[in-house]
């Protein structure tokens, strides 16, 4: 790595956690990225972290849909004859979606404190004053999210459960329609091969009744909303809901104007996000920054992607645009920013791109960081 990091960086979304659970991946171990997709990697492992400057991460607890094993013959004949899905991938796929979610914060808890004793300044926060408290004393600090609403199985009571637990925020919609609300998808062609995840489409409904009992629940509390996946009937909903209560967001997608997929944002969305303080994240997934046909590499995507951010929301300027990689959520990352390691990349990017030093400590942390202080209310 021939750059160093000048700006410490807050991701928006990522997933470690997932491999954590599903192949027992220690946070304190520097796996290798691989040039090449590598579901079986962890990415956000904590010296890779160290190397790229990464201070906070929101960890996404995603748990798989049921849906996802009638959608793919060898996931449903994996489960049949053992093999590689068995233990926690079978639990997974099998046992009540709250009740597995619960499993993986209590994993990934325990992942955390296995790696403090090896001697890493790192911690969860689950409060705003215990995340103040732990970036002023240098900590690496991992906070609690969850994807997808499917893992509240329709019952109110387990979204206020999991923001007592210090969960900061739900993403209500992911790649399958659930009990809160419709989606867009979020599984690109060149992985529904093998007459695999063929009924996941992008759907032009927006929000259930449940659906709008969680937006107006999450509002109530003070748990951020993730409007990722999410329909453009369901964010017009939101939007409507919210009516700039709180500072909504959408963590990891690319922009509208720039890759007409309805899963990323108008610039009349982006505007609103901007009006409700709220940030874009940009993702680390060429295939949603610009299709069809996605380069390999994505630096000067995800560069140029902030730059149509600054340019559009001109009523705040830079004060929208944060990242959200989703790392380590099954998904292929660009070959020339594949893990935590390669942000002082990033950084050389950006400046080379014109952003200055201010600008880039608001897209790599502040604008991030005050999302988390003005949206969470659990202190």
């Amino acid at each position: 790595m021939a750059n160093s990091i000048t700006q410490p960086v807050f991701d928006l979304h990522a997933h470690p956690s997932l491999k954590v659970y599903l192949f027992k991946k220690k946070l304190y171990k520097d796996y290798p990225a691989g040039g090449a997709w590598n579901p079986l990697t962890l990415r956000v492992n904590l010296p890779k972290m160290k190397d790229g400057g990464v201070q906070t991460v929101v960890c996404s607890h995603y748990i798989l849909e049921k849906e996802m094993i009638d959608d793919c013959w060898f996931i449903k004949s994996g489960l049949s004859v053992g093999g590689l899905f068995v233990g926690r991938w079978k639990k997974m796929l099998k046992s009540k979606r709250y009740k597995v979610t619960k499993k993986m914060i209590n994993l990934f808890n325990e992942a955390v404190e296995k790696a403090q004793q090896k001697g890493w300044m790192v911690t969860i926060a689950h409060t705003k004053t215990e995340l103040e408290t732990a970036l002023a004393s240098d900590n690496i600090v991992f906070l609690h999210a969850v994807e997808g609403a499917h893992t509240l199985e329709g019952k109110i009571e387990n979204l206020e459960k999991l923001f007592n637990k210090g969960v900061c925020m739900l993403t209500p919609a992911h790649v399958y329609e659930n009990r809160a609300t419709q989606c867009v998808g979020g599984i690109p062609p060149d992985f529904q091969s093998f007459g695999c995840f063929q009924n996941q489409e992008i759907q032009e409904g927006g929000l259930f009744p449940f659906g709008i009992e969680v937006i107006n629940k999450m509002i109530d509390l003070g748990m951020i909303i993730d409007m990722t996946h999410c329909t453009p009937a369901a964010r017009t909903e939101i939007f409507n809901l919210n009516n700039n209560q709180r500072p909504l967001i959408m963590s990891h997608v690319g922009v509208n104007n720039m890759n007409s997929h309805p899963m990323n944002p108008t610039d009349p969305e982006i505007r609103k996000i901007a009006d409700s303080g709220g940030v874009v994240g940009i993702i680390f997934y060429t295939y949603w920054l610009k299709s069809p046909n996605p380069p390999k590499d994505g630096l000067d995507l995800i560069s140029n992607t902030a730059d149509h951010i600054k340019n559009m929301v001109n009523i705040a300027g830079i004060d929208h645009v944060a990242i959200g990689t989703d790392f380590d959520g099954f998904t292929d990352p660009p070959d020339d920013i594949n893990d935590p390691a390669m942000f002082p990349d990033l950084q050389s990017e950006l400046k080379n791109s014109g952003f200055t030093d201010p600008e880039i400590e608001k897209i790599f942390k502040t604008n991030a960081l005050r999302v988390l202080m003005d949206g969470w209310d659990r202190v």
